[in-house]
């Protein structure tokens, strides 16, 4: 896969690029997680469409005012307890 070097966000670019290392070798369609039934190529699709849609989000006006917590995917986040 391509690198994700060139991207606006040193930490999100390394992040992929770990991600893309680490599905590169995989069997392809290879099940990852039988709950979620996510598969490599599932992986390889999410990469595909980040590495092809990498500057959109620079060529956008983000807010000052967000705050990186703010800017990240809605996950639920659970207390531990």
């Amino acid at each position: 896969m391509a690198s994700f070097d060139d991207m606006a966000d040193p930490e999100l670019a390394a992040a992929c690029n770990r991600l893309s290392a680490w599905v590169e070798p995989l069997p392809e369609g290879v099940l990852i997680d039988p709950a979620s039934q996510l598969t490599e190529n599932d992986l390889a699709l999410i990469l595909r469409h980040l590495y092809a849609t990498r500057h959109i989000a620079d060529r956008e006006e983000r807010p000052a005012t967000v705050s990186r917590a703010a800017a990240r995917p809605s996950v639920p986040l659970t207390a531990k307890d």
